[in-house]
């Protein structure tokens, strides 16, 4: 398979696996504990309590607090947002290569 044809392949599947996804979020889902101190004096640690934190669109640290229930799926929204990230940058790759290979082509069909 030459260089063009597997690029040009490879970009279909990059542009096939984004359509695919369906839901992302941005941002972190960290998994919170909190230390409680009864009367009694034993510690307990109360959690986890999951909390999505990401920047905004001005630059500020915005926290959304998540239940417990809905924290797998906020967790895989944010694993496709990685997922997609990592396929548009592999996408905007395979593309320049393409264009660069198609201008040595046509270069070389000029002379």
């Amino acid at each position: 398979m030459s260089a063009l044809s597997y690029l040009a392949t490879r970009r279909s599947e990059i542009a096939s696996e984004i359509s695919g996804i369906e839901s992302m979020r941005k941002g972190t889902l960290n998994a919170q504990y909190q230390q409680v101190k009864h009367k009694n004096g034993d510690v307990v640690q109360k959690g986890p309590y999951f909390v999505l934190t990401r920047k905004s669109a001005g630059g500020k640290t915005v926290s959304k607090s998540i239940s417990a229930k809905d924290a797998p799926r906020v967790q895989a929204e944010v694993d496709n947002y990685k997922r997609f990230r990592d396929l548009s940058e592999e996408y905007v790759d395979v593309c320049e290569k393409l264009s660069i290979l198609t201008d040595s082509d046509d270069e070389g069909k000029k002379n």
